[in-house]
C-alpha cells in the first residue's frame, strides 16, 4: 500500500501563514545564493539549506497546530514506494538501451557513469534525497500544497487541482534567485523556458504526492530525476530537453496512478476518498 491512510491535515492558521514562510524562504534562499554565487553551492551550504528549510518548514505547521510527524509516511509503504520508483526507472532504462541499439542520437551504447560508479552514484543520490529532495517536498508539497488545498475548500478535485497548480508555479519561482543570481542569465525567452518546464515539474510531483500522500515517494522521485540512475549514456540536444522532460513526467505520473491502482484495496487516489481530518474527527 503506497498511500497512508490519513486525509487532509487539520490547518489552524490562515493563508498568511504559508505567505510569510514561502517569501521567508525566498529571502534565505537569496541570501545564501548570494554568499555563494557558483554553479553548485558547497556541500557544507548545501546540507545547512536542506536541514534550514526542514526547520522553517516545522515551525510553520507548528504555527498551523500541526505535529510535522504527520507528513510522515508508515515505513510499511517503503516497499511499494521503492517497486513504484524502480518501474519508472526500468521502463526508462528499457527505452532508452532499445534508443541507443537503433543508433538514435543522444543515446550511447555505451555505460553511464553511473553504471561504472555504483557506489558514487548512491552517494550523490543519497545526499541528493536528504538535503534537498525531502526538504524541499516537505514545504511544497507536503505543507504548502496540502494547506493551499485545504484554503481551497478541502479535497474536492476543484480544491487538489488549485492546490497543484499553484504550489507548482511557487515552485518554478523558487528557483529564480540561482537562475539571476548564481547562473548570471537574465530575462527574456530563456527564463520563460526555464520557467515553464519547472513548472510542469512541479505539477508531476504534486499530482504524484496528491495520488499518494506520500513524502517518501515524491522525495525518492524528485531525487532520483536530479541523479538519473541511467546504464547507458545519454546526451539530449538542448532542444529536446523540453519535449523529453514532459514524456518523463508523464510517464512517471501513470506508473504511480497505476502503482496506487494495484496496491490498494479499492484502487481510488487518495484525494477524491478522504475527507478533510476535521471531518473524519468528527468536528
Amino acid at each position: 500500500m503506497v498511500r497512508p491512510d490519513t486525509g487532509l491535515p487539520r490547518f489552524e492558521g490562515g493563508p498568511s501563514v504559508p505567505v510569510v514562510s514561502y517569501l521567508l524562504v525566498i529571502v534565505i534562499l537569496a541570501g545564501l545564493v548570494a554568499i555563494s554565487p557558483g554553479a553548485s553551492p558547497p556541500p557544507v551550504l548545501g546540507m545547512a539549506w536542506g536541514v534550514l528549510l526542514i526547520v522553517l518548514t516545522c515551525s510553520a505547521v507548528k504555527i498551523e497546530n500541526v505535529a510535522p510527524r504527520s507528513f510522515l509516511p508508515p515505513i510499511r509503504t517503503i516497499v511499494p514506494v521503492l517497486g513504484a520508483v524502480a518501474a519508472f526507472w526500468g521502463l526508462y532504462n528499457l527505452v532508452a538501451v532499445g534508443l541507443a541499439l537503433g543508433g538514435v542520437s543522444g543515446f550511447g551504447t555505451g555505460l553511464s557513469r553511473t553504471a561504472f560508479h555504483p557506489v558514487l552514484y548512491l552517494a550523490a543520490l543519497l545526499s541528493s534525497l536528504l538535503f534537498t529532495a525531502i526538504p524541499e517536498e516537505l514545504f511544497f508539497r507536503a505543507y504548502l500544497q496540502q494547506k493551499f488545498t485545504a484554503l481551497a475548500g478541502g479535497t474536492t478535485r476543484r480544491a487538489v487541482l488549485s492546490g497543484v497548480g499553484l504550489v507548482s508555479v511557487l515552485f518554478a519561482l523558487f528557483h529564480l534567485p540561482r537562475w539571476f543570481l548564481a547562473s548570471g542569465h537574465g530575462i527574456g525567452s530563456a527564463l520563460a523556458t526555464r520557467l515553464f518546464a519547472l513548472t510542469l515539474m512541479g505539477l508531476a510531483y504534486g499530482v504524484v504526492y496528491a495520488l499518494t500522500g506520500n513524502l517518501w515517494l515524491v522525495a525518492l522521485v524528485h531525487a532520483s530525476m536530479n541523479q538519473p540512475p541511467l546504464i547507458v549514456s545519454v546526451s539530449i540536444p538542448s532542444e529536446l530537453h523540453l519535449v523529453v522532460g514532459m514524456i518523463e513526467y508523464a510517464v512517471m505520473v501513470s506508473v504511480v496512478y497505476v502503482t496506487v491502482r494495484v496496491t490498494d484495496s479499492d484502487g481510488t487516489p487518495i484525494v477524491w476518498t478522504q475527507r478533510d481530518a476535521s471531518v473524519s474527527a468528527g468536528d
